[in-house]
């Protein structure tokens, strides 16, 4: 390991291997991380904290405290799921019939954001559009 990539300055390699083994690498905040495991979170929210600290050992080869992963993790579901925020309060929902050689009909349910964009929350497709295909 040299001290570039490690991304800190240390007198000798004894000394990074030791922040490395306390988890003292001053660079590697939760938000930081954050950014890094977006994609798991999106995947899935509920993801476990061991799960995120594995993933910063495979990433940066350093170790990572449950309490930096927690906040990793909180930070990550900010983030991901941050576009609601900006939402306007009105869910516009809408059907269309497919045609050819697959029937059915296809359910969109959207909202638009503070762009003007048109922003999808959920969609389905359904043999009929009746009252228990859109529960």
């Amino acid at each position: 390991m040299t001290d570039i990539q490690l991304g800190m300055r240390f007198v000798d390699e004894v000394q990074a291997v030791s922040a490395i083994e306390k988890n003292k690498h001053r660079n590697l905040s939760s938000k930081f991380i954050s950014m890094s495991i977006s994609y798991l979170v999106a995947n899935d929210p509920e993801i476990p904290i061991s799960n995120i600290i594995q993933e910063v050992q495979v990433l940066f080869q350093t170790g990572c405290t449950y309490k930096r992963a927690w906040y990793a993790r909180k930070f990550a579901i900010e983030r991901v799921f941050d576009g609601f925020t900006y939402c306007r309060t009105v869910i516009s929902a809408d059907e269309t019939h497919l045609r050819g050689p697959y029937k059915g009909v296809l359910l969109i349910a959207s909202t638009w954001d503070a762009n003007n964009h048109l922003f999808p929350l959920a969609f389905a497709i359904v043999d009929k559009e009746s009252s228990e295909s859109w529960n």
